[in-house]
Formats: C-alpha cells, structure tokens, sequence
C-alpha cells in the first residue's frame, strides 16, 4: 500500500502553491512579527552585554564589578555571594535607588557601575577549599520591558 495517495500529495502541492500568495497578500503572517515586537527585539542585548561581570580575588578580598550597560539595572536583593563552601558571604551594598518594579513591587536597583569589594579573610587559598570557586548570583532588567534570567558566575581563587 502507498503511503502517499495522490490525493494526500495534491493537497499538499495545493497548500503549498497558496501560501505564497497568501504572505504577499498581508494575510498569512506565521513566521513574521510586527515592528514593535522586531523594535524589542533588536535592542535585546546578551546578558553579558548589559551587566559585565569581573570578578577576581586580590589578597584577601573578593572584588566584584558590573558595568551595566545604560537602560539596565541590576536588582539589590538578587545580589548574592556564596564562600567556597557554600555559605553565604556577608556583603556590605552600597546605597541603591528605589523603584517600582512591574513584576516585583518596590524595589532597590543600581542603575550605575557597581563595584564591590569584599573582605574574605586570611588564609583562604584553593588547597584549603578543596579547589571550589566563590559562587555570584545576580539579576537584572531592561528598562525597554523585560528581564534576564538569574545570572550565576564563579570567581577561582589564586
């Protein structure tokens, strides 16, 4: 038995030859969006684009630095630090601006350059951590209406 039976392979010659027509006339409008979607999407920039993350450790301390890209901000609470063993670093913020956050309320955000400086104590090297990274949590938003994922980056000890 054919799997294919010519009526199958007309209609579907037939489907084919119409959708043409159809895209020129402005009615068949499947794969394409309209401007202001296509306006969105072309000022989408990566993530790493928008927050610029450097992260080193310098003697005893952890710095930290974002350059976040103009009509971005990074979110004060989502800014997390977490030790080579997992616990949470204590992490002295700087003054934040407030808010209104569509999809969180009332928040604090840093709209500017951020830089951190992070004190990690003495003696804290990769032969003593088993080799483990310090953990960085942050998140951000466009002001044009959408927001990144939840970013997670590592910073190695020397």
């Amino acid at each position: 038995m054919n799997r294919y039976s010519p009526i199958k392979i007309g209609l579907l010659a037939w489907c084919l030859s119409q959708a043409p027509f159809a895209a020129a006339a402005g009615t068949f409008d499947f794969f394409q969006s309209s401007a202001a979607q296509n306006d969105l999407a072309k000022r989408i920039v990566p993530v790493d684009t928008a927050f610029e993350f450097l992260g080193f450790v310098q003697g005893e301390r952890l710095q930290l630095l974002w350059r976040v890209e103009p009509g971005h901000y990074l979110y004060r609470s989502r800014l997390k630090v977490a030790g080579p063993n997992g616990e949470l670093v204590a992490v002295q913020l700087p003054e934040a601006e407030p808010y209104h956050d569509e999809y969180f309320g009332e928040v604090l955000i840093y709209r500017e350059d951020l830089a951190l400086d992070v004190p990690i104590g003495p003696g804290l090297t990769k032969a003593n951590t088993d080799s483990k990274p310090f953990l960085i949590e942050y998140q951000g938003c466009a002001e044009a209406g959408y927001c990144y994922p939840p970013q997670k980056r590592w910073v190695e000890l020397d």
